[in-house]
This record gives C-alpha cells, sequence and structure tokens, in this order.
C-alpha cells in the first residue's frame, strides 16, 4: 500500500527544491575577465594583435581592395616603428592569398595567417616574418579550409588554429618538426566566428565576432571551453586577442568600432583558472 503525503508536506517539498540554486550540480561559473581601458588605434590596423619587446606587432587587411594588407610594429602607445606593406609578398599574392590574420610572436618571429578567399580548396597558408624589421621570412601551405589565426606555443612550438571560422576543435601543427600535422584539440563546445587567439598560463585565449564577441578560455590539456568576456561596449566585430601579462591588464582585445573610422584595443583582467 502507498502512502501518499498530505498536502502541507508535499507543498513544503516544494518550496525546498524551489529554493535549490539552478547551478547546483553543474559547477560553479568560470572567472570573468573585467575591461579595465580601451584606446582607440587607426581602422588600419584592424586584424591582428601580438605583444612585442617594447611595444605591439599589429595586422590590418582591407580586402577586397588589393594590396591593402599591412604589418606594423608599434611603440607602447601604438605609433608606428616600422611598416609592412603590401605585407604578403607578390609570390603568394598570385596564389591567391590576399589577407592576413590575427598573429603571434615567439622570440623574434612573427606568425602570419595567410588566407585565400576559395575555402572549397582545403589549403591555406601560414608566414614568418622578423619580428624587428618585419621582413618576410619564408611561409608553409597547410591543409586547412580557413585561417583566421595562428597563435604557437612557446613551450613545444605548437601552433594553434581552426580549420572553419566555427569549430568544435583547435588545430595543431608541429612547428619544429615542418609544421607536421598533429591530432586535433577537442573542444568542450561549438564556438562561432573564431577571429583571434593567444596563448598564455596554459589556456588559449581565443576573440570571436559571434552576437557578443565572446571571449573564451580553452584548456590546453582537456579542451574544456570557459566564457571569460564579451566585448560589447562598443559593440563592434571582435578581431585579435593577446595574452601578455602587462600593467593595463592580461588580455588584449581588438575590436573594430560600428562606425569603421576605429578599432579599439580593450585591455581586461586576466581571469586564474579554476
Amino acid at each position: 500500500m502507498k502512502v501518499r503525503p498530505s498536502p502541507v508536506v508535499a507543498a513544503v517539498a516544494v518550496l525546498l527544491v524551489s529554493l535549490v540554486p539552478a547551478t547546483a550540480g553543474a559547477g560553479a561559473a568560470p572567472p570573468q575577465a573585467h575591461l579595465r581601458s580601451k584606446q582607440p588605434i587607426s581602422v588600419l590596423y584592424n586584424q591582428g594583435i601580438a605583444r612585442t619587446r617594447g611595444g605591439w606587432i599589429l595586422t590590418g587587411t582591407h580586402s577586397p581592395i588589393p594590396d591593402t594588407d599591412v604589418l606594423v610594429r608599434t611603440d607602447e602607445k601604438f605609433n608606428v616603428v616600422v611598416r609592412n606593406a603590401p605585407a604578403i609578398p607578390a609570390q603568394w599574392r598570385a596564389l591567391g592569398y590576399n589577407h592576413v590574420g590575427d598573429i603571434d610572436v615567439v622570440g623574434n618571429i612573427v606568425y602570419v595567417p595567410f588566407e585565400q578567399q576559395d575555402y572549397s580548396l582545403g589549403h591555406q597558408a601560414t608566414a614568418r616574418y622578423d619580428a624587428r624589421t618585419l621582413q618576410f621570412l619564408d611561409a608553409i601551405e597547410l591543409p586547412q579550409h580557413e585561417n583566421s589565426f595562428v597563435t604557437v606555443d612557446p613551450a613545444t612550438r605548437i601552433a594553434y588554429t581552426m580549420d572553419h571560422f566555427d569549430g568544435d576543435a583547435l588545430l595543431r601543427y608541429d612547428v619544429a618538426h615542418g609544421w607536421k600535422p598533429l591530432a586535433p584539440l577537442a573542444l568542450s563546445m561549438l564556438l562561432h566566428h573564431t577571429q583571434g587567439a593567444s596563448i598564455a598560463a596554459g589556456a588559449v585565449w581565443i576573440c570571436t565576432s559571434d552576437v557578443h564577441n565572446d571571449v573564451y578560455r580553452v584548456s590546453l590539456k582537456t579542451g574544456h571551453v570557459d566564457r571569460v568576456a564579451q566585448i560589447v561596449h562598443p559593440p563592434g566585430e571582435g578581431e585579435g586577442i593577446d595574452a601578455t601579462p602587462l600593467r593595463t591588464g592580461g588580455l588584449h582585445a581588438m575590436v573594430t568600432d560600428p562606425s569603421n573610422t576605429k578599432v579599439w584595443v580593450e585591455h581586461f583582467s586576466r581571469p586564474v583558472a579554476r
């Protein structure tokens, strides 16, 4: 014989259930990055950002206008010191490459993704430049469909990028062994409109141009993804990101102003991994 609870007991049980936090069992929310400051730079430099000694290296492109891709080294205040434009050499431009994405600097090398617009071909290219002079060194074609960013782990010399702007895995290449393809790093969720990435503190920090310009932290060990920030002031188009710890913050993300007259570099605190 089943015993039915009294109406009073049942009501108390429902009340107790309703008081349990919605996050119970799902784990605590990840630490968030907080905006500290932002500064405008020229709209010509609207694709990539990487820290170098004494300043920054930036990329820009105004495709489909030909020969407008640019690579510059600046001082701390984003004043241009060295400029290379057009940055893509003629021999690579002849192969259809007309776009540069988000970059990385390791030692004295700048890693620059080249992109051609026929994604069905299944190949893109990544180049190397001298970080001081910005002179082109070499480039290699890689088996991927799109190429919005490249970031290189200085400890392992493994490069990370994505096959498509939307994806649930990071492509990996062994730079020290001729860019040998490695097994992709599977992600715990699908990311949309990925634009930039930078490696620091055991993670790949990824900037997107999705609806809220979400910024994510991806564990290099597990591929677990946490959303740590959104670039919503202004709500322009998210681009490159750098994760160097500085007095201004630990994450430095680019967003093109909706007016398309400037680019903002937004400096965020970098959350500590759980």
